[in-house]
């Protein structure tokens, strides 16, 4: 059986929602609170629970997404996140928790981020989320310069050893790949970002095997006029496709063996350089606000699911400012 929300407030709960003082977190989670309508992602995931008006009652869905919204704003793991629901009334706000009702534990949390992880329903949520930014009525998510960039992500377990015997606390989504001469274990995140804004309008998630170039295509939104990569993009053919479909061939070239760039195309490229720069903006934010600096989980869905969640969240905040301003 689906839960509902509780409705009825009880006179603790009237008390403190009377209260005129609010912190700077409540504040902006409030805003946040306010920017998605809720409705909308639930609709997504019931589709993955059986109707029925039999057994105990499930907790809200719209309790769940909060809290991941939540765990991923604030890196919390699934025991740190329970605690921060018991201790924190910002965030027991947030969520919608009334004083009478008990706070899911962690292993409730991970069960409903299985849930969404089997379902494979995070694609959806990320897209639902782009088309609230787009009834803004502000031009912030489909621009005409799109702007690619990828980011090796370390796993959280170390490679295994070949002659290791499989185990589910290691990671076999994983991949090896190496970087200016440096051998990485994980996986890679790739975006395509709205140069005009900043809105990420489509992400994916790899091993980190995967070359940028792969996940070019999948990057655009096919009203681009134009495109902005480093060289790892690069390619003959894709440049001459571009001209002859009138797109501007923004990815800066990479000299080849016995032909070194010319002056005139270094120069280019540094024109280049200065604008697809803003793109690397996305991932020095996830990792500086949000703790990205490894994935947390163990296999590719679950670690997937972690990314484009965080790719939500910068998006939320980025066009509350930009409708803001």
């Amino acid at each position: 059986m689906i839960g509902s929300p509780v409705k009825q407030l009880n006179l603790v709960d009237s008390a403190f929602t009377n209260r005129k003082k609010r912190s700077r977190t409540e504040k902006h989670l409030d805003e946040i609170n306010a920017f998605i309508d809720w409705s909308k992602l639930v609709k997504k995931v019931e589709k993955t629970y059986k109707k029925s008006k039999r057994g105990r009652p499930s907790i809200p869905i719209i309790y769940m997404l909060k809290i991941l919204i939540l765990q991923r704003l604030y890196d919390l793991s699934d025991p740190e996140m329970e605690d921060a629901l018991i201790d924190r009334l910002s965030f027991q706000r947030f969520v919608g928790f009334s004083f009478s009702e008990e706070v899911p534990d962690f292993s409730t949390i991970w069960r409903f981020r299985e849930r969404l992880v089997k379902a494979e329903l995070i694609d959806a949520l990320f897209d639902e989320v782009l088309q609230m930014i787009e009834q803004t009525g502000h031009r912030l998510v489909r621009g005409k310069m799109t702007l690619l960039d990828a980011t090796i992500v370390p796993a959280s377990r170390k490679a295994p050893k070949e002659d290791e015997p499989p185990s589910p606390q290691k990671d076999t989504d994983a991949r090896a790949t190496k970087k200016a001469n440096k051998g990485y274990f994980g996986y890679k995140g790739h975006v395509g970002v709205n140069q005009e804004t900043g809105i990420v309008h489509s992400a994916r998630f790899t091993a980190a095997n995967v070359h940028d170039s792969q996940e070019f295509d999948a990057l655009l939104t096919g009203q681009e006029q134009a495109v902005f990569a480093d060289k790892a993009y690069d390619s003959a053919d894709r440049k001459r496709h571009f001209r002859r479909q009138g797109i501007y061939y923004g990815i800066m070239e990479k000299a080849h063996r016995n032909r070194p760039l010319s002056k005139a195309q270094k120069a280019l490229n540094r024109h280049k350089s200065r604008i697809r720069c803003q793109v690397e903006r996305v991932f020095a934010q996830l990792k500086r606000w949000y703790g990205y600096t490894r994935v947390r989980y163990v296999n590719h869905g679950r670690n997937k699911l972690q990314f484009l969640l965080l790719c939500m969240i910068y998006n939320i905040r980025r066009a509350l400012t930009l409708v803001a301003a």
